[in-house]
This record gives structure tokens, sequence and C-alpha cells, in this order.
């Protein structure tokens, strides 16, 4: 069998004053339970493999189908930003019916915005109001919005 060798701090009374530093445990500490405290680091943790692997997964799970839902509405929202201001019809088209998309209330069809919405646990009407007003700031002229600055004569 192997013996430990043990070392003990050697307590100090700092000139007198009778409290050791902190760092130094004083003798009425035990030292079988600081012992166990030192061991219990190298022991093994008592997990069942979902427990383990739980901590390296997303803390929410979306399913398929809301998944699906989620990349429409990026979609949606990429094609009516980026298209605001083109020219060219194609691109111009993308952005019309992204709008269009936004505004109807329309709940007939499994995809339409406020299903969507619904679905994905957002306020539709939040949504919508958030997207026009960045429509209007996006339309907004830069010379509406700040004043125009003259050059000193």
């Amino acid at each position: 069998m192997i013996t430990k060798k043990r070392f003990e701090a050697q307590v100090s009374n700092n000139n007198g004053q009778g409290r050791s530093p902190f760092w130094i445990k004083s003798a009425a500490q035990s030292s079988a339970a600081s012992e166990e405290k030192a061991f219990a680091v190298f022991q093994s943790d008592i997990l069942i493999p979902e427990q383990f692997l739980a901590t390296y997964q997303r803390t929410f799970r979306l399913d398929p189908e809301k998944v699906l839902m989620l990349a429409v509405l990026q979609d949606a929202v990429t094609c009516f930003q980026e298209n605001i201001a083109t020219t060219c019809k194609r691109k111009r088209a993308l952005f019309s019916e992204a709008e269009e998309w936004f505004l109807v209330e329309d709940k007939s069809y499994l995809f339409s915005f406020e299903n969507i919405c619904e679905a994905l646990g957002f306020d539709a009407g939040y949504l919508r109001q958030g997207v026009m007003r960045w429509k209007q700031k996006a339309t907004q002229k830069p010379n509406d919005s700040e004043p125009q600055k003259r050059a000193a004569s």
C-alpha cells in the first residue's frame, strides 16, 4: 500500500493578533472533510447519455415544418429589404409580392403570413408594423430626414 504524505499548513498568529490569513485553514477544520472534497473532483459523474448529450443540443427545438416556415419568413423579409429600390422588373416583382404577402390578413392557406407568425409564436401585427416602418425609413429622401447643410460664405 502506498502511503500519502500529508502536508499541513503552518498557522501563524499574525504578530499576536490571533487570526490567520484567509488562505490558511484553521486547526478547527477537519482535514478528512477537505480530503474528501479534493478527491470528489476525480470521481466520475453519474449521468445517463441523454443528460450528457443535452448539454450539446440547442435549447429550443423546431419541427421541420416550423424550420420551413421560418425560412419562408426570412426569405420574404430578405426579398422585401434587398429589392425595395431596384429598377429591375424581376426584382421589383419580388419586392411587391413580399409586400403583398405581409399586408394580406388571409389565413386560408398554410403558409400565409398570419399562419406562419402564429405557428412560430410571433405577433403578426407587430412584425407587419416593423416591416412597414422600415420601408418608410428606407424610402424617405435623405434631405427630408436631415436639414440641408449650407456652405459658409
